[in-house]
């Protein structure tokens, strides 16, 4: 808590929740604490052999121990965990404050 008996912008992050998903087009997601995103960035390209992004998208890596095992279609079968997992942040399926405090970490590269 701030000397002013609020809470600070830290204690807010450890509480709050953000929905992810895997890919910005897919149905499956997660609601997860948003003190385990890092490396908040904007990426345009999907990666592989996939298609290019119809935009740039708000996406986040995280450790796959911080998601419920089989959630997001991530299983940990190949290699011991933890394996670190890209996600997107879409401006739809969080608060409007929410989002846009993410989106100033990935501008600011935080």
């Amino acid at each position: 808590m701030s000397s002013s008996g609020g809470h600070s912008a830290a204690d807010t992050e450890r509480t709050e929740t953000v929905l992810v998903r895997g890919r910005w087009n897919e149905a499956a997601s997660a609601r997860l604490p948003v003190e385990v995103l890092r490396e908040l960035h904007f990426r345009n390209e999907s990666g592989g052999v996939c298609r290019a992004l119809p935009r740039a998208f708000l996406y986040a890596r995280l450790w796959c121990d911080h998601v419920p095992e089989g959630t997001l279609g991530h299983i940990c079968r190949e290699s011991p965990a933890p394996h670190e997992l890209l996600v997107c942040i879409l401006a739809g399926d969080n608060p409007p404050q929410l989002y846009g405090r993410l989106w100033e970490r990935a501008r600011r590269r935080e």
